[in-house]
């Protein structure tokens, strides 16, 4: 059997609805292992959120900040920060705007606002996690490869109107937003992480359910979307599984032969 790389997303796809990653997964992540195939993370959180499940599935190979750092062998690899002048520009926006930001590293997040609103606060307890600690000028001293900017979808023209050319925003939440640099993906670190890694195209499968993961699903060998997806992602991806509630990876990773 020709070997293959498989990145997992983590949010609604290797954990379910509560947070928790299904024994079926967790089975099939260790089966895939003994089978000789690379296991992989892909996820929008950085590294300190991911941490937890980097740990619990004993992987070596994450790629976080939704693709704005990647790590092969637990080794940092790839980096790839946002625009120092149009951060400063972002920041002065959104403050006018009383829209908050969290900052973050591959390894910190800090919030910019002293008091947290409804919006970062439900947005965060959406994935499982509280408001970060506050550190208003965390930007100064530290290159960020990625913040979270908290507005609704009717606000978006203060930001997603051609005033930020080298970033990108890519919505999350109803009122979370991923705000990355204008060439920073979840697929182009994949592949970059791949190909290091001796993996051509073709033998590099996803799985993943968001806006953020549809670009990798798009151009990886194999793309899975999980049964909870949104319909764009599931109209891109060569396969279609149950949901992340619904043992939906390890019935996939069966489907394709992999275990």
């Amino acid at each position: 059997m020709q070997k293959k790389m498989i990145f997992f997303d983590i949010d609604g796809t290797l954990v379910n609805d509560q947070k928790n990653i299904p024994e079926s997964t967790k089975l099939a992540i260790k089966e895939l292992k003994n089978n000789g195939h690379e296991v992989a993370i892909a996820t929008g959180r950085n590294l300190f959120m991911a941490q937890n499940i980097i740990d619990e599935l004993e992987i070596s190979h994450y790629v976080v900040c939704n693709g704005a750092a990647g790590y092969l062998h637990n080794e940092q690899v790839y980096e790839n920060p946002l625009d120092q002048a149009q951060l400063e520009k972002l920041i002065q926006v959104a403050d006018s705007n009383n829209h908050q930001i969290i900052y973050e590293t591959p390894a910190k997040l800090r919030r910019r606002n002293e008091e947290a609103d409804v919006k970062i606060t439900t947005a965060m307890k959406s994935v499982g996690y509280g408001v970060p600690k506050y550190d208003r000028d965390f930007y100064l001293n530290n290159s960020l490869v990625q913040c979270l900017l908290f507005y609704r979808e009717d606000e978006k023209q203060f930001y997603e109107s051609g005033q930020f050319s080298k970033f990108r925003f890519v919505r999350w939440h109803d009122s979370g937003v991923d705000v990355l640099p204008h060439d920073g993906s979840k697929a182009n670190t994949v592949l970059r992480v791949a190909l290091e890694n001796g993996y051509g195209v073709e033998d590099i499968i996803a799985f993943g359910d968001g806006l953020n993961d549809l670009e990798m699903i798009e151009k990886v060998g194999t793309g899975v979307a999980m049964g909870n997806a949104l319909e764009s992602v599931k109209l891109r991806a060569d396969k279609v599984t149950k949901s992340c509630n619904e043992d939906g990876i390890s019935i996939a990773l069966k489907e394709l032969g992999l275990i």
